[in-house]
This record gives C-alpha cells, sequence and structure tokens, in this order.
C-alpha cells in the first residue's frame, strides 16, 4: 500500500535515497501511517526519524465512537509494538519518541438525528476570528487553525462515509449503527504549536511527559471559545424568551431592550455581519454583557432556518459516551 519516493540519477545509475511512506487520507482513516523522514525538520541532529500517525481506537476496534483508550503512554507502546510486528524492527523505547500532533475527542448520543443534525445546522452562521470555518448542512461543522483545528460532526453519516465498509470486519454494522443514531462527536486536533505553549517547550514534547487530563483540558478551552459559553454561576439559557426574561431581569428596560435586539440580530444575520455594521466598541460591550447573563447565542441560524430544531444541548455538562 505505500509509495515509493525516490531520487535517481540516470545518467550515474544511482539511487540517492528511497522513503517508504503512506499518508492517510484524514483523521477519519482506520490505517496507521509508517513514514521515514528528514529529522531535521524536527529538530534532531540526526538524518532520519520515523514517524508514526494514526487512531490506534480505530485500528484495534473498527471505530471511536465510544470504548475508547485514556492513556497516551499505553497507546504510543502499542503502535510502537505494532510497527515493530508489521516491519520486523526493533524499535527505541518510550523515553525517546516524541508527541507532535494529539486528536482528543469525546461522544455524546443525543438520542436521533433529527436532534444531531438541528444541532450542527445550527451552526450555519457561527463565527470564529483568525480561523477558516467549513460547514456540511447536517455533517459537520469544521474549523481550522494554526493550534488546533475543530470539529463537530454526525457521527452516523460519517460512519457511513468512511468506515461502513471496512467494519463489516470488525462487528454488526447494523446494530452499530442504530447505537450511534444520535451520536455527536466534538473532536480537538492539538497541534505541536499548542504542545509547545502548553509544556514551554521550543522543540521536543515527550510522550511520556504528557497527561491526558492536560490534552482534555485544551479540548475544553477550545470549544468553549466556539460555542461562546461564560460559566459565570448563573444557568445558560437560549430560548428567546427565556433571554429575553434573563435579560429584563438584570437590566432596566432600556438596557434590556437594547440587548435582546443586538441578539435577535446575532440570531438572524450572525455573529460576522452583526459585527460588520456595528461599531466595535459597541459590538464588544454587548457580547461581554450577554456572556456574563448566561446566554448562549452560538446556535444563530434557527430564525433564519425555521425547520431545524434548536437544540437544547451543552457538551461542558453533559455525559460523554464511554
Amino acid at each position: 500500500k505505500c509509495n515509493i519516493k525516490t531520487s535517481y540519477n540516470i545518467e550515474k545509475r544511482l539511487s540517492f535515497y528511497e522513503i517508504i511512506t503512506d499518508k492517510l487520507e484524514g483523521s477519519f482513516d482506520s490505517n496507521i501511517s509508517v513514514t521515514v523522514a528528514d529529522g531535521h525538520k524536527y529538530g534532531f541532529h540526526y538524518n532520519n526519524a520515523i514517524v508514526i500517525e494514526g487512531s490506534y481506537h480505530k485500528f484495534i476496534k473498527g471505530q471511536n465512537a465510544f470504548d475508547g483508550f485514556y492513556n497516551l503512554q499505553s497507546i504510543v507502546l502499542h503502535l510502537i509494538k505494532i510497527t515493530e510486528e508489521k516491519f520486523d524492527v526493533k524499535l527505541p523505547k518510550l523515553k525517546h519518541w516524541f508527541l507532535n500532533r494529539a486528536d482528543i475527542s469525546k461522544c455524546y448520543d443525543l438520542k436521533t438525528q433529527d436532534k444531531v443534525c438541528g444541532y450542527i445546522n445550527n451552526f450555519r452562521l457561527l463565527n470564529y476570528p483568525r480561523r477558516n470555518l467549513k460547514f456540511y448542512e447536517n455533517e459537520c461543522v469544521y474549523i481550522t487553525g494554526f493550534t488546533s483545528t475543530l470539529k463537530i460532526y454526525n457521527k452516523l453519516l460519517e460512519f457511513k462515509n468512511h468506515d461502513r465498509q471496512k467494519a463489516k470486519n470488525f462487528f454488526d454494522i447494523y446494530d452499530f449503527e442504530n447505537k450511534i443514531y444520535g451520536f455527536v462527536r466534538f473532536e480537538c486536533e492539538v497541534k505541536k504549536r499548542k504542545l509547545k505553549k502548553i509544556y514551554n517547550k521550543e522543540k521536543f514534547i515527550r510522550v511520556d511527559s504528557v497527561l491526558y487530563s492536560e490534552l482534555e483540558k485544551v479540548w475544553v478551552d477550545e470549544f468553549m471559545k466556539i460555542l461562546k459559553f461564560d460559566f459565570s454561576g448563573l444557568s445558560t439559557v437560549r430560548k428567546k424568551d427565556e433571554v429575553m426574561r434573563r435579560l429584563f431581569t438584570i437590566y432596566k428596560n432600556r438596557k434590556a431592550t437594547v440587548l435582546y435586539s443586538f441578539y435577535l440580530n446575532l440570531l438572524l444575520d450572525g455573529y460576522k455581519k452583526v459585527k460588520s455594521c456595528t461599531s466595535e466598541s459597541t459590538f464588544y460591550r454587548n457580547i461581554k454583557e450577554l456572556k456574563s447573563c448566561g446566554i448562549d447565542f452560538s446556535q444563530s441560524a434557527n430564525l433564519v432556518y425555521e425547520y431545524d430544531e434548536n437544540v437544547e444541548f451543552n457538551p461542558f455538562e453533559s455525559v460523554e459516551v464511554v
């Protein structure tokens, strides 16, 4: 399955180097990639380095919707062992391996496809400054950045698109699809730049020094930014009547009316458009005041697309599927 990249001089009939590599199609790929790379690229003094990439969860169980793994060191040890067996080589021990990227994911059960699709579709007008955002109806919200990439997606549709054929070798796919019928998945790809910041490292983040709890905190922080939650002791409100009641309880009528109109504009036109036609000081002041009142305005398309359900769901207070 590998591609062979080689530098070959025809006149001298001399091969300068040969690299065997098999890149993954994406984070959904169930294969493991083993690549020989230039060691200097990673800050090593040696010419070559081995790069192993893949989802151990999918490779072992054929799925990554539940029954996952939370010990990074154990995962890496098993990936090393798999590589040793497949290539019939002896590789260095754990202390010689460094983390270049880690994906932290949580799945939640919303019970039905209607709720999953409604929840995802309500992010049509989601805005995240300085990030590239892609939206796929019923399927996925995909937000890329320099330090992390975030995805909220329909687990059932993702499974049907990428894993259904392969999964037949692992389990009864019909029972599995019935189980994940209402699953929504939140995935945070923690990139090397973010890892360096967490561990105050210029070059190397040793695998044996990384804790799952530290990566999980990144997951929480990154998704809180997107979903615009502010835990200030107030319960979060999302429905229009609840938002109106909250604002008129906290503020005097004139101030509450201004903020409620601003909130409705966010729902109707989206974060980005409202920001473009509002003075910067006013915009950020109103945003801050809405958040301080415990108002969630992340699902901002429910007034435009009336067929989508404004789903009541908070991943930070819900129990992930295990």
